[in-house]
C-alpha cells in the first residue's frame, strides 16, 4: 500500500473525510491512505462499514458529515463493489484489496445517479513502483 502513495498524490485525491470500517485491516489501510496523501485528517471509524455493509449503511455514515462533498470509504468486499454497482447502474464491478473507485454525482448520492469516473486496480501500484525503482 505504501507503493500506492505516489499514484494517490498524482490523482490529487483530496477526500474531506475518510470513513473506515473499524476492523483492523481496513483501519490500517485508511491510515496508510492518509499518510500517503500527507493528510493530517483523522480516519473516522464507523461500525456501519463492517463486513456486510450495504449502500444504505454507507449513506448513513456519509450523512453524519453533511459538509463533506468528497468522501472516501475504506471497507470490505464485496460490499464496496456492490455499492459502486448500485450507485452507477453497472452490471458488474470488481474491486480488489487496495483498489480505488471514484463515483461522481451531479446531485445527491443516490442509487443509479452516479458515474464511474475511474477504477484503479492495485496491480498498477506495483508496476509504477517497478518502473520508478
Amino acid at each position: 500500500m505504501r507503493a500506492a502513495a505516489a499514484t494517490w498524490r498524482r490523482l490529487k485525491l483530496q477526500p474531506q473525510v475518510v470513513i473506515s470500517s473499524p476492523l483492523p485491516r481496513a483501519a490500517q489501510t485508511a491510515e496508510l491512505l492518509l499518510e500517503g496523501l500527507q493528510s493530517k485528517k483523522p480516519v473516522v471509524s464507523d461500525e456501519r462499514l463492517r463486513p456486510g455493509a450495504r449502500w444504505a449503511d454507507m449513506a448513513e455514515a456519509q450523512a453524519a458529515h453533511p459538509d463533506a462533498s468528497r468522501v472516501m470509504f475504506v471497507g470490505h468486499e464485496p460490499d464496496l463493489s456492490t455499492a459502486v454497482e448500485l450507485l452507477t447502474g453497472a452490471s458488474s464491478v470488481r474491486m480488489r484489496k487496495g483498489g480505488l473507485a471514484c463515483v461522481e454525482f451531479r446531485g445527491s448520492a443516490e442509487p443509479g445517479a452516479g458515474e464511474l469516473a475511474w477504477l484503479i486496480d492495485p496491480d498498477l501500484y506495483e508496476s509504477e513502483a517497478d518502473a520508478s525503482g
